[in-house]
Parts: C-alpha cells; structure tokens; sequence
C-alpha cells in the first residue's frame, strides 16, 4: 500500500515538474516587447494560444506592461496594466464578445495561479465583466475579478478596449486599459501615453 502511494506521489511530482517546465519556457521567450515606457513599467510577451486560456483561438502575440506598483495591494497603481495584442487576423469585436475574452482570460489565469500556489482544488469565482460600445473602436466598461495573486479577494477593474489595424506591422491592434483606479487617476493618463515602436499612424 505505502509503495502505491509513493508512486502516485512520484507521477504527480513528475507531472508538476512538466508544467511548471513548459510554463517557464512559455513564459521566457526572446520576443521584444513593442510597448515602449520606462524600465520601471516590467515587460512580458507571450504567444497565443495563451497557456492560461487556450480557447481564444487567436494567433500572434500578447505584449504587457505592468505598472511598477502593480504586485503590491497598497499601492495606487495595483493591478494597473497595458495589455497589447498583436493578431494576425481580424478578431471582430463587439461588446457581448469582449465580455467573454475577459471572462475566459481572468478565470483562466486565476485559476492557474491558484494549481502555481498549490491550491489545487481551490474554487476560485467566476470572472464578471459588462462592457459597452462607446465609439466605432472604442469599448469601456468593469471587469469584476478574483485576485488570486495577491488580495485573495474580489477586486473590480475598469477596462478600457480598442482596437486598430496597423499597416505598417500587417497586424491587427487590441489594447486593454485595466486598472481599479478611476478614470480620472493620474494611472490613466500614464497607461495612455504609451505607444508602441512601430508608428502605426
């Protein structure tokens, strides 16, 4: 019996050996970053499909900048980021679909962070978003989330979304806002003067 256990023990040791391997190698790859802001502001680039929510089906890359403060809950900039896609094709958005990238993407990345943290049977709750159509590109609206990283706690963030083709790259643009703060905290004026390195305009 205790010579069974040991071997369900070692296969499930092997198994998270695996995923945290490929993960590392998901997540350290040598693709620059195109967003362009200070040293303080920390880079990540990932490729679709994302491997904490592999049904958007989309090809191309995922480029973020996190607010320096962004790990840090009593910070203002806490959970303040810019998230950029670069797609391949056109991701034909709308308000109803954008509430379901949103969903997908949270629930998938929390609950990730929650296997990371070893709290495997964890039930981390359902990700809430509403978001509208403000302008023929331009989608606003809140994005009611678990903070599994750090609060433990359900945090909302507001979210603002558009969307561009830039002919120069050949892509297709996806920009999310994200922050708790309101619209009119000084985060917002940061996250919005950042542009990429290829002018697309």
């Amino acid at each position: 019996m205790l010579k069974k256990l040991f071997k369900i023990l070692f296969l499930i040791i092997v198994v998270i050996a695996i995923g945290v391997g490929y993960l590392y190698l998901r997540l350290h790859n040598d693709i620059d970053n195109v967003l362009v802001t200070n040293d303080e502001w920390r880079s990540e680039v990932l490729e679709f499909p994302l491997i904490f929510a592999n049904d958007l089906d989309y090809q191309g890359e995922e480029h973020i900048r996190f607010a320096p403060g962004w790990g840090e809950k009593n910070r203002e900039d806490y959970f303040s980021y810019i998230i950029l896609w670069v797609l391949e094709e056109n991701p034909g958005l709308s308000s109803s679909k954008l509430e379901n990238i949103s969903n997908t993407y949270f629930d998938g990345l929390m609950n990730t962070g929650a296997i990371t943290n070893f709290n495997f049977l964890k039930k981390i709750p359902k990700t809430k978003s509403s978001i509208q159509q403000k302008d023929n590109n331009v989608f606003e609206g809140s994005i009611e989330l678990y903070d599994e990283f750090f609060k433990k706690e359900v945090i909302v963030l507001n979210v603002k979304i558009k969307n561009e083709y830039c002919p120069l790259m050949e892509k297709y643009l996806v920009w999310f806002y994200l922050s708790p703060q309101g619209k009119d905290h000084q985060i917002w004026k940061q996250m919005l003067e950042i542009d990429i390195s290829t002018k697309c305009r």
